[in-house]
Parts: C-alpha cells; sequence; structure tokens
C-alpha cells in the first residue's frame, strides 16, 4: 500500500496539536482564561453548567433562521485534508465520512447507512445512503467510486498530508455504486469508529474533482455535509447555507441542519467575543472561558465539559540523564499535579501518566495513583531516585522548551521549574514561537519540553502514535517491549475484553515506567443565548456540533 511520508505526516498532525491555543473555535484558547495561563480561583464556576446539567433534546426544535457564532481566528484553507483545526471543523461542516460520533463519542452512520465485517474484523463492507448528495456538483449523488477515489489519493505520492485514519487500511474495493469493502492489514474492531477521526481524515470528496486538479478543493465546497459554503473572508467571517435535503435527520424527523443559514463571524479577541454573545451580535461561541462568566451570565448561558486534551511533559530517553529510568521517576515523584491543576484550569482533571484519558471508552479507572506517582509531590521518593541513580546532589538539565501557541504552557513550565528546584534539578526554560515549533524544534533532538494533544475519537490513538516504539510521534525515543506488547494485543482482539484488558496493562506500564509526565485535561467552555437549542459541546475540539444547534428568535 503507498504510504505517506513519515515527517510529513508528523508534520500535519503536529500542527493539529500546536496550534490548539490559537484557535478559539477549535482550539483551546477559546479556555485559556481557566485553563491558559493567568490561573483563577474559579469563582465565576458557579454560573457555568456542566454539559450533563443541559436539557434532553426536544421531541421538536424551531427550524429557520440564521445562526451566528463567534470563532476566534479566521480558515486558511477550505480542503477537508489540510490546514489547522479551525480549518478541520469547517471541513466537517462541509463533507462528510462514512460514519460519525456522536458527544458522547459513540459510532453512527454518516454516508455509510449501515455496515457488515467478517468474523475477525480485518474487512468492512458498508453499504452507502441514496440520498446523499455532493454541493456544487449539479445533485450528483455520492457513489462507491468517490469513497475509493478518495482513499487512492489520500494514499498517493501526490498527497503531502496525514491520513492517519486509515493507515491500517490495504484496499478500498467497489462492489457497486452503493457498497464499498475495505480491507485493513490487521483486526480493527473500532475501525468504524477510527475513520469518523478529523485530524488525519477520511472525508469523502467527488472522483471527479480529484481526477481533474485536487487543488480545487482549497478554494471552494464540493462536500456533501449539512452546510454549504456561501461567502468566504479568511479574517472576517465565513458563511453557509443549509444544504437541500441534507440525508441525515434531526431529532424532529427533519433533514439538519435546522436552520437555515450560518454566519461565522470572526472575533479574534476573547473579551470581544464574551462582549458580542452578551449582546446578542451573535447567538453562541462555540469556545469561550470562564473568566468571562460575568461579562454574560445575565445574558447566556455558559457550559462546560471536560475534554481529552493533554499537556504531558515529554522527556527524550536518549538523552542524559533522562536516558536514566530512576532520573524519570524522581521527576515524576517530585511533580505536584494539584498545584499545576489548580495554577491553570481549576475544573480540569488530572488522569493518569498513561495517555489515554477519562473521556476515553478504556480508560482505567482502577489504576492506583497512589502507590506511586500521586497527584501531589513525594520529595522524599524523588530523592531516592535521585541518589539510586547517582545524582543525588542535583542535576543541571538543559534547557525545558514550550511553544507560545497554548497560554497555559507558559504557567506549567514556570511551575514545572520551580517543583523541580525542590529536589536539586536546575534548568533554563525556553520559549518558542509557534512557527519555529513547527518549523524547527522537532526536526531537532529535543530533550524535553511541554507538548499538548488533541482529542481523539479513539483513546488508543495517541498511545498507539506517540507511545509505541515505532510511532510517528514519539518524540520521547521511549521504547517498552512490555508496552508493545500489550498494545499489540489490544490492536488485534477480536472482542472489547480482552482489547480493554490489553489496553488496561498498557495504562500501568506507560504511568509507572513511561517517559511521559501527565499533568492534567482541561474542561472546554461555550456559551449560547437562551433562544438557541441543541448546543452540546463534544469533548473532542474539530467536531461539529453547531450544525445541530437551533435558533428561536
Amino acid at each position: 500500500m503507498p504510504t505517506t511520508d513519515t515527517d510529513a505526516n508528523r508534520r500535519s498532525v503536529l500542527q493539529l496539536g500546536a496550534t490548539l491555543g490559537a484557535l478559539g473555535i477549535t482550539g483551546l484558547a477559546g479556555c485559556t482564561g481557566g485553563d491558559g495561563g493567568d490561573g483563577g480561583d474559579g469563582d465565576d464556576n458557579d454560573t457555568i453548567q456542566s454539559n450533563d446539567q443541559q436539557d434532553e433534546p426536544a421531541d421538536e426544535l424551531p427550524t429557520g433562521g440564521t445562526f451566528r457564532i463567534g470563532a476566534a481566528q479566521g480558515i486558511q484553507t477550505l480542503s477537508p485534508f489540510q490546514g489547522f483545526l479551525a480549518d478541520y471543523l469547517i471541513a466537517e461542516t462541509m463533507y462528510d465520512r462514512l460514519t460519525r460520533v456522536d458527544q458522547e463519542l459513540e459510532v453512527h452512520p454518516n454516508l455509510a447507512q449501515d455496515w457488515e465485517t467478517n468474523d475477525d474484523y480485518s474487512e468492512y463492507t458498508f453499504t452507502l445512503a441514496e440520498d446523499a448528495t455532493f454541493s456544487n456538483m449539479d445533485g450528483q449523488t455520492v457513489t462507491a467510486d468517490d469513497v475509493k477515489a478518495t482513499y487512492d489519493y489520500l494514499t498517493s505520492d501526490e498527497f503531502s498530508g496525514s491520513a492517519s485514519s486509515i493507515s491500517g487500511v490495504e484496499s478500498v474495493e467497489v462492489v457497486d455504486d452503493t457498497t464499498v469493502t475495505i480491507s485493513l492489514a490487521n483486526t480493527d474492531l473500532e475501525f468504524p469508529k477510527r475513520i469518523s477521526e478529523t485530524g488525519g481524515a477520511f472525508f469523502v470528496v467527488p472522483a471527479d474533482i480529484l481526477d481533474e486538479d485536487p487543488a480545487q478543493l482549497e478554494e471552494t465546497d464540493y462536500g456533501s455535509g449539512p452546510l454549504v459554503l456561501e461567502e468566504w473572508n479568511q479574517q472576517n467571517n465565513i458563511s453557509f447555507t443549509a444544504a437541500e435535503d441534507y440525508h441525515i435527520n434531526g431529532v424532529n424527523d427533519e433533514p439538519l441542519p435546522y436552520f437555515d443559514a450560518l454566519e461565522w463571524d470572526i472575533l479574534e479577541d476573547e473579551i470581544q467575543r464574551a462582549n458580542a454573545l452578551a449582546d446578542g451580535s451573535v447567538d453562541a461561541v462555540s469556545r469561550t472561558a470562564p473568566n468571562v462568566a460575568e461579562r454574560v451570565q445575565n445574558d447566556a448561558t455558559l457550559v462546560k465539559r471536560t475534554s481529552g486534551l493533554q499537556f504531558p511533559i515529554i522527556l527524550n530517553t536518549t538523552v542524559e540523564p533522562l536516558d536514566n529510568p530512576d532520573v524519570r521517576k524522581a521527576i515524576k515523584y517530585a511533580l505536584d499535579r494539584e498545584a499545576i491543576l489548580e495554577a491553570v484550569s481549576p475544573d480540569g482533571v488530572l488522569g493518569h501518566h498513561s495517555g489515554i484519558t477519562p473521556i476515553h471508552t478504556y480508560y482505567h479507572e482502577d489504576l492506583d495513583v497512589g502507590d506511586t506517582f500521586g497527584t501531589t509531590a513525594d520529595i522524599e521518593m524523588a530523592q531516592e531516585h535521585l541518589e539510586e541513580a547517582g545524582y543525588g546532589d542535583g542535576i543541571e538539565m538543559q534547557t525545558f522548551h514550550y511553544d507560545d501557541g497554548v497560554p497555559s504552557k507558559e504557567v506549567i513550565a514556570q511551575v514545572f521549574q520551580q517543583q523541580m528546584s525542590e529536589i536539586g534539578i536546575e534548568f533554563e526554560i525556553n520559549r518558542l514561537t509557534e512557527e519555529t515549533w513547527l518549523a524547527d524544534y522537532f526536526n531537532t533532538d529535543g530533550v524535553w519540553y511541554v507538548g499538548n494533544y488533541s482529542t481523539r475519537v479513539l483513546g488508543e490513538s495517541v498511545p498507539q502514535l506517540a507511545l509505541r516504539s515505532d510511532g510517528i510521534w514519539n518524540e520521547a525515543r521511549w521504547s517498552n517491549e512490555n508496552f508493545d506488547e500489550a498494545f499489540e494485543r489490544a490492536v488485534t482482539a477480536t472482542d472489547t475484553e480482552t482489547k480493554a484488558e490489553a489496553l488496561r496493562e498498557c495504562q500501568e506500564i506507560n504511568h509507572r515506567e513511561g517517559a511521559w509526565v501527565g499533568t492534567f485535561h482541561p474542561d472546554l467552555y461555550g456559551g449560547y443565548k437562551d433562544y438557541v437549542g441543541n448546543y452540546n459541546l463534544y469533548p473532542t475540539y474539530v467536531k461539529d456540533f453547531v450544525s445541530q444547534c437551533a435558533v428561536d428568535k
């Protein structure tokens, strides 16, 4: 099977992760007031609902009207396969995949109305909806040929981005116009959910466009999604109209979306977005911050939900003294994660050092973090491990790096520096621009740094890509034979019980022995006016929930 270049894959995905903080609509900057660097005592959070406090969807929702939403950054490209997180969210509104996930990350039909698999989950046959059509293609129906053409393009030398969601696919075969069979190299219980991922997405585009010139995707909309591009101004706004007779129905059994038009206003400043929400210039914001609650609490509803975003401290295990397991354990023992959480995101959650987050299906809830590397510092144990490693008198480390794309990283770096000084580990902090981080840092042998990993649909995705010995994001250069073996059992399992047991073992190993030092998982925050219905955040940053909203005004 043709494959994409490893460095290109890495660069593309790192762009997704490293730009979170710059994106209000799709990234972390929308919640940086509470988890983004200024800290705060969380006093405003009494005015913020948790996502599960919201009303259940009504049997019917209002239809029609224009829905106006405030975003933090303009769109750089319309291609569903390129760009940053904001671009991918826009792609979510314009394009379909074979499957989709809901706000609880449960998989549902999208272009595929149903599917079946063989006994070992290595082959899936998808039956396409017969009424799905492409925008701007004169009503052309989506067929199996389009699915295959998209796969062929994403695995060709012509494509230079990431196609991680189909990395295990060996072939795509057209059975007939509405049937396609996808064969995998290995067993994959989760494949229907995997291909609903946004980063490295398998969005289906017209074969005709790919044959003519894929570059056309960068400038206009050829999707089959719920919204159709009307106008695009990179720095100011982007607008859509509702697709005619979209093939997915909502709660009122009417085709989505419920509204007639969507206006996406670019409001880069956090306070500007809050004021726009308060005065009704926009009907909702997809990301906001808890510290703006007082500005909007009388005029709008703020909601929050736990995300799967991670801010691990990455230790390069090929560099002294980080190659010493006892040094890495000393760092984990000296870490006071509760202090970091309080300084950055009081409403976030800690989890553990495993790489799988609390929002995911296979999260190891029973992993006892109290027996090692708990939530607060154990200076005595940290010093004991330093002495065991031969560094009882302390260590003068190389520079610790972070990028300015996510404001919370600065706070994490500063608190981490202070905590490590308690056990004699001294180092300088180096702030890199986001551009330098993307262009240069990951092409060098970085020593240690605070990173961020965007929420994936599958909890196993980050361990697969960043923690396995041969993972393309394994910047820690960590290799553990037992972890790799357990992970292989997980991804080749043909039942969920076996898979869950193997992934629990992976989490145990990485928590205790790995080169990731976990910090916290922030909450997401959003806001809407009382006439907006069905506003329901996803725990991922780039999932389209806006096309499921309704307005009654």
